[in-house]
């Protein structure tokens, strides 16, 4: 063997035994903090089905992709909805004679490298065991199937610091009491409790709406829908108000470039675009989440020329998929939230004074820091708006305008301290959404 492989067989080694620090719930319930208590914004992407349809090589460059555009959290699926069927690119099926209480070891080992390639550039895998959406309700053989399913899971992924999303775009109805089962099995054989869980429901809902006081929902996610016309940070102000208190996050927002809706695509049919993406993100994670996931169309489900595809999707190719714009902006959002003390932001929409449609293209969003030293709004249109800054101290007031599409902030201007201060938007040609930065002192 040449002294180059040897070489890079020992760093692939070293590397993949490194583990990253795990990821906690904040001491105040809302957010995460990583090991040493330092804030961790989740920054997500759905990269579903890299497990059966990338190879390797592919996946790196997927990965470096979304590294450089400040991701920090990948979401796939153990198993995707066709991988009984198919299996991944080697033939390896999921399940040995397609029994789920027998798992394929040959196939999880890839898995074991697909998690290896996601942890070694700093991410965080954030998991789906199965697919549960198309399935139909389960028998009285099921719990137990599952259960060995997620005893053989906990096994063989217990040492690693993984985010466990259970069920699986589909409402629980009759699979609640084997998800229930899945997630105790998962933690007693994984002989740790610290492998934060969540459970990833249907379009338009929220996991609280059926596990909120559930021992092993570590954080609620909502999949708030493909459907940019919704205003979907309610789902967000609703989990936030919950009792216990919990973090909440978008874990499956509205694709970019995907039909809206999930009408047929044809001529004529809108098409989310990344001002969509931007403004489900901003109301959001402005709206109290403690992160976002992005996702787009052709890049879930890794689209390829010759490959057919969905009937809601253009059809570009995935690497063209990773040019969207949206993925670029996501990381602004990360950049900008995470360079003003994370770990004491509130949403306050007592700071708008100026009457608040639910619309999701009039709604407005504001964070303050609990300390009185900044806050920030959302707008999603240029248009004059007004705010109370009394909570921000007396003048002076700072604020800048930051443009979500660039990431780039504006020269400073002076915010007098009052109940009902007027902010205008800079009128540049084109742009719509704004956030505006209030800090207090010169």
């Amino acid at each position: 063997m040449k002294i180059a492989s040897i070489i890079a067989l020992i760093v692939l080694a070293s590397a993949s035994s490194a583990q990253l620090a795990p990821i906690r719930i904040s001491p105040d319930g809302r957010n995460f903090v990583k090991a040493d208590g330092k804030p961790f914004f989740w920054l997500g992407d759905t990269g579903w089905t890299m497990t059966t349809r990338l190879t390797m090589k592919e996946i790196d460059e997927y990965l470096a992709d979304r590294k450089r555009k400040g991701f920090n959290v990948i979401q796939l699926i153990l198993v995707p909805w066709d991988a009984r069927r198919n299996g991944n690119l080697a033939g390896e099926k999921p399940y040995l004679d397609d029994d789920m209480a027998r798992p394929n070891p040959r196939y999880f080992d890839h898995i074991e490298r697909v998690i290896d390639r996601i942890e070694r550039r700093g991410f965080h895998a954030a998991v789906v065991p199965f697919w549960l959406a198309g399935l139909p309700e389960p028998g009285p053989e099921e719990v137990g199937k599952h259960e060995a399913y997620a005893r053989y899971l906990g096994a063989r992924f217990g040492k690693r610091n993984l985010f466990w999303l259970l069920g699986a775009d589909r409402w629980p109805n009759g699979w609640a009491d084997v998800i229930r089962a899945f997630a105790l099995q998962l933690e007693r054989s994984s002989g740790r409790s610290d492998q934060l869980m969540t459970h990833h429901p249907a379009g338009g809902q929220t996991s609280s709406r059926f596990f909120h006081t559930e021992p092993w929902l570590d954080f609620n996610m909502l999949q708030s829908g493909h459907n940019a016309d919704l205003p979907a940070y309610r789902l967000t102000v609703g989990d936030y108000s919950k009792t216990p208190v919990k973090p909440v996050l978008d874990g499956e927002a509205a694709y970019e470039n995907i039909t809206n809706a999930l009408v047929p695509f044809g001529p004529g049919v809108r098409i989310i675009n990344d001002y969509d993406v931007r403004r489900q993100a901003y109301q959001s994670v402005f709206s109290g989440a403690a992160g976002h996931t992005y996702g787009a169309c052709e890049i879930y489900e890794f689209h390829t020329k010759g490959a057919g595809k969905a009937h809601w999707t253009v059809g570009i190719e995935w690497r063209e998929a990773l040019k969207l714009p949206g993925a670029q902006q996501m990381g602004y959002l990360r950049r900008l939230i995470e360079s003003y003390t994370p770990a004491t932001r509130v949403p306050d929409p007592s700071l708008i004074v100026s009457p608040n449609p639910e619309a999701p293209n009039e709604h407005l969003a504001a964070l303050r820091d609990s300390n009185g030293k900044w806050a920030m709004v959302y707008t999603p249109k240029n248009a004059a708006f007004n705010v109370d800054t009394r909570r921000m101290g007396p003048d002076p007031l700072t604020g800048r305008w930051f443009d979500p599409r660039t990431g780039k902030t504006g020269r400073p201007f002076t915010v007098p301290s009052g109940p009902n201060v007027t902010l205008t938007p800079p009128q540049a040609l084109n742009k719509s959404d704004w956030v505006v930065v209030i800090k207090a002192g010169s």
